[in-house]
């Protein structure tokens, strides 16, 4: 009875230990998403314009990024955000969503889906000291991510052992009956 309840103690200190573990693992996997995946500057009038990527802008995929002034003591506002096919790029116009940031006032959440790969231009009306100014920053959106070539090898030879129980119930069973006879 006794060895049995400090068995039971064993456990339940590993598996908290374990939960615990994984915990923390949990907490260091998900903790990259506060920093940007990559920054542009552009420059529309007189106005230095930063954008922070949160997820790089691929088809079909949402696209997280903040706008904001990339001096530090400029204040500005941006309205009328629009996303626009360059040429050779067979697209219609998209809006892009803009939210205030929930830390700083003075930053812009962004959110848009693009519908094709290619150049597109984020058309933006900029606000501030110096009057208000529209322009076009280059956006480059790439196609889906490929699929690595481990994953794809995998999923190709799922149908192998599927195949070979196949066959070896086939052998297993025509040697049965051929015993039996």
């Amino acid at each position: 009875m006794e060895t049995s309840f400090i068995l039971l103690l064993r456990r339940t200190r590993a598996t908290f230990i374990l939960s615990i573990l994984l915990f923390i693992v949990l907490l260091l996997l998900t903790a990259g998403g506060a920093s940007p995946l990559a920054t542009q500057t552009a420059q529309i009038g007189t106005y230095h314009v930063l954008i922070s990527f949160y997820s790089l802008p691929r088809v079909a995929q949402t696209t997280n990024m903040t706008i904001e002034s990339a001096t530090s003591n400029q204040q500005m506002q941006f309205s009328q955000l629009l996303l626009k096919p360059a040429a050779g790029t067979d697209a219609n116009i998209v809006v892009v969503q803009a939210t205030p940031d929930r830390d700083n006032a003075h930053i812009l959440d962004l959110a848009v889906t693009p519908p094709v790969r290619g150049n597109w231009f984020l058309s933006v009306t900029i606000n501030g000291s110096a009057g208000t100014v529209t322009g076009n920053i280059p956006i480059n959106v790439a196609g889906p991510p490929t699929i690595p070539t481990w994953l794809g090898w995998m999923i190709g030879l799922i149908p192998l052992p599927i195949i070979l129980a196949f066959f070896w119930f086939q052998i297993r069973e025509r040697n049965r009956r051929l015993k039996a006879h």
